[in-house]
Formats: C-alpha cells, structure tokens, sequence
C-alpha cells in the first residue's frame, strides 16, 4: 500500500472515479464531502439543546455557549456544523420543532450553489472624473477600447456616463444622456451588442430605456431601486441592484453595523421581493464593495459572500483597483492589478458569478489559471 495526502479541494468526482465508486454512489457521497458552517445569533438555550442533540442525532456538530447547558431562558450564539447530507435530515428535524427551530429548518433547505465559471465585466467609463482614469473613453476611441475589451474576452461591458465615486455628484440626466448616447448608437450600429452583453450603469431610466432600445442586455443600478425591475421586465433584460449608503454625493461609512450580514441580507430581503413581484426574472446583487464601508467590512462580505446565494440570484462583486487595496498595502490606482485579482479570486470561490473589472485579460488569465489548476488531478 501506498499513501498520499491529497489537497481537499482536489475533484471529488475525479478521486471517487478514480476509485471505482458507482454514479449513484458518487451522488450519495458529494453530500459528505464537505462540511457547513451556519452561524446562528440569538438563539435561546431550550432551542439550543433540542438542536444540539438533533445535530448529534444525524451526525452533525453544534457549537454552543459554556452556560447553554443549564438551559436557563437567555440567548446566545451557536455554530452548526455539518455537510450538505446532515443538514438535510436535521432540516425535516427541526420542522417538527418549536422555539423558531422551524425558520432555521426553512434556512437548511435553500441550495447555496457556487457557479462553475466567473463571467468577466469589463468597464468603460465616458466621463472624465471616474476614479481610474484608464477605464475612460470618448466618442474617439470608444470602438478602439470596447473591442479591444470584446477581443480579451469580455462576456459583459459596462458602459457610465457619469462617476459614482465617493463625494462625486450627479450631473443630471440631460448631461448623462448627452454623453452616451453617440457611443450606444456606434455600438449598436456596428453590431458590438451582438458579440457581448452590454449594461449600462445608471438608475435613469430615461438613459436606461435608450440603451436598452439599442441592444444593451443589462441594467446595472447602484440606487437599487427595484421599480426599474418594470423597464427589465419589458426588455426582459438582467437587473443589477447594490447596496450602499445613501448616494455617491451623501455617502459615509458606518463602521458599526450591529450586524453587517443582516443589515444588508434585510436589504436586499425587501428589493428582491419587490423587483419579482414587479416581474424582474433575471435578478444580480451586488453588495457593493467600497461603497460606505470600512475595509475589514469589504473583507468580510468577500469572505461570506455564500450567505447572500440565499436569494437564488447571481452576485457580482467589483473590487477592481479600489481603495481597500490601499488600506492594507499603500498603493495608487495604477498599482493594485495583483490585489484586485486576489479579492477577485475569492469573490469567485465564495459565490460571485460576475467579475466587474477595469481588467479583462489579465481576469481571464487568472481565471484560466484557476480553472485548469482545479481540474489538475493525480488519477
């Protein structure tokens, strides 16, 4: 016999192929290939026993407060850990329990799946004050740059006409029309609409509906503003929607979230919900890195991003050379290509299925890299 201590990222279906393991068995084994972390807050101590000793019953782990024990009437918080087979026999457990054990059944029950492959989003911006100056254009080099972009690999471009930058301020619609329109009517009459997906970013919906009329496939709104999912349902187009504080002009960071997860979960709880029932079928989030949070809280939406496939709709996540790269490596706009290709990265493996970047071919590289490193396998 020989042994190996193999990377337990490495293929599952490959290593069980490897091994000889039927196709039913590989199905029945995936579920047990890897473990769940649900974090539970408030959680009373009666509650936390019964799941406790469900959780043992099926296999699974929970990790509770020192004092639970007693069962005395307080609250506390609880780590449940388990993989996806586990927590399904606890989810028709918990169905039958009280003390709000019925909700975390309902949570246990939602598919949090991953994408297999990023869709890269290169940006373009027609305005002379967005914050990286090479993602500018004019009427000049606009077919230049885009099919420059659609050549590198783009699946989505999106084009602004004005900045969102922190502190910048709106220039009004007839300005923000003004300065797009010459570039989607060159777009659409060179047939570009047809090689990629186009979005525009803009909460306008003067602006949006010329662009969609034109071939754009994609309404990209930092105002989230979920009555545009009528303009969506019209063209039958994507909606993107992303949280931030206030606008770009009134924005400030709030370094004390009680409880970041929550606070923008709720939020987009209550858009999603309301752009479906307007009739939106094709919803994006994005959480909006950079906009009105510190640093650590950009980390930390990255590194839990999984929680927000809660809502069955694709994330886009855009770090590209933003000032985060700077808080914790001292660098200027031109210098932060490795450290958008990291957050990138991990925005990928943790759920993000768009990639907004100023970026597209060195994204493409890396993905490349990735996704031929997954698929490295010994047998």
């Amino acid at each position: 016999m020989k042994f190996y201590n193999i990377n337990e990222k490495s293929d599952f279906d490959v290593i069980c192929k490897s091994v000889g393991v039927s196709v039913a068995g590989i199905n029945l084994m995936r579920e047990k290939s890897s473990l769940s972390f649900v974090y539970i807050k408030d959680i009373k101590s009666p509650a936390a026993n019964i799941l406790k000793q469900d959780a043992i019953s099926v296999g699974a782990e929970l990790v509770t407060h020192k004092d639970t024990i007693f069962g005395l009437d307080t609250s506390s918080n609880a780590l449940l850990i388990g993989t996806d087979a586990q927590l399904k026999k606890l989810s028709k457990k918990e169905k039958l329990q009280d003390f709000g054990l019925k909700n975390l059944a309902k949570f246990l029950e939602i598919s949090f799946n991953k994408p297999e492959n990023p869709k890269i989003m290169g940006v373009l911006n027609i305005n002379n004050d967005s914050f990286n100056a090479s993602s500018r254009i004019d009427i000049d080099n606009a077919l230049l740059c885009i099919n420059k972009m659609i050549d590198d690999g783009a699946d989505y471009i999106d084009i602004g006409g004005v900045s969102s930058r922190p502190g910048s301020v709106y220039v009004g619609r007839d300005e923000e029309f003004r300065r797009i329109k010459d570039v989607i009517l060159q777009i659409n009459a060179h047939g570009l609409d047809k090689k990629v997906k186009f979005s525009l970013d803009s909460f306008d919906e003067y602006c949006l509906e010329f662009a969609l009329n034109h071939g754009f496939k994609m309404i990209n709104d930092i105002s989230a503003n979920e009555n545009l999912a009528l303009l969506a349902k019209k063209y039958d187009c994507e909606l993107c929607m992303m949280h931030m504080q206030n606008d770009p002009a009134t924005m400030q960071i709030n370094p004390h979230y009680d409880d970041l997860l929550a606070e923008i979960s709720d939020f987009f709880e209550h858009k999603v919900l309301k752009a479906r029932d307007l009739g939106a079928k094709h919803i994006v989030i994005d959480v909006g890195i950079g906009f009105g949070k510190t640093a650590e809280q950009n980390l930390l939406l990255i590194k839990h991003l999984k929680h927000f496939l809660k809502f069955q709709c694709d994330l886009l996540v855009g770090a590209s050379r933003k000032s985060l790269i700077n808080h914790y490596f001292k660098s200027e706009v031109h210098e932060r290509l490795s450290g958008s290709l990291y957050l990138h990265l991990k925005a990928f493996e943790n759920g993000a299925s768009i990639i907004r970047t100023h970026d597209v071919s060195e994204h493409k590289q890396m993905f490349a890299l990735h996704s031929a490193y997954q698929k490295a396998n010994l047998w």
